[in-house]
């Protein structure tokens, strides 16, 4: 289930499967492709950076986004509101909500988001910056790509018990190492767990 998966820092994952490539949030991307599908997750600098997507995008790159980001996507495909779903080319893509509980990083009506998609038989779900949420007890994925860093999204314990909402079989912890956040976060998700955890390291493809 690793394999193909690269972890740049903060939320930004590409995935490279079945003659795929996706990426989530592009940032820190160590060189430029042509990706098949770019998933924003919301505007944040560390999660939409132009540049970044500019480097992962090519003339038939499909580009999914929030419907709330429809301003500042001027080439943009798809725009989903939470719930939506979207069958693509080689995936199958649901927008899942992403957001704070008791903080106002990531509003609710925002309506920024996660994402469920399939690739080939793997599942992934990237949840995005958000805390746990009641909401991810209706998840069902293989992967899980959960932030842990406890200030800006959930914390690890939380992380863990997402992890066991969705029933995830292999657990990427993400959005550490940055201005909050360290690799003991994603360490203690590894020991909370009682499933399989990666901790990876930035920019180093599994």
């Amino acid at each position: 289930m690793l394999d193909g998966i690269t972890w740049f820092r903060q939320s930004s994952v590409r995935i490279k499967r079945d003659g795929i490539e996706l990426h989530v949030d592009p940032w820190g991307v160590t060189e430029a492709s042509e990706s098949d599908y770019i998933l924003i997750t919301h505007p944040h600098y560390d999660n939409f950076s132009e540049d970044d997507i500019a480097r992962a995008r090519g003339p038939n790159t499909v580009v999914v986004a929030p419907a709330s980001m429809r301003k500042q996507l001027e080439q943009v495909d798809h725009l989903l509101r939470p719930g939506d779903m979207i069958q693509l080319a080689g995936v199958d893509i649901l927008a899942v909500p992403a957001y704070n509980i008791s903080k106002r990083f990531h509003p609710p009506e925002n309506e920024w988001l996660g994402y469920v998609f399939t690739l080939g038989d793997i599942t992934y779900y990237h949840a995005g910056d958000t805390d746990l949420l009641e909401s991810m007890s209706e998840i069902r994925c293989d992967v899980a790509f959960l932030p842990c860093e406890g200030h800006y999204t959930m914390g690890p314990e939380d992380a863990a018990r997402a992890a066991e909402a969705c029933e995830a079989r292999l657990v990427i912890p993400v959005h550490w190492g940055g201005p909050v956040g360290s690799r003991e976060d994603a360490e203690k998700v590894k020991a909370l767990f009682p499933g399989e955890v990666e901790v990876l390291d930035p920019g180093m493809p599994s």
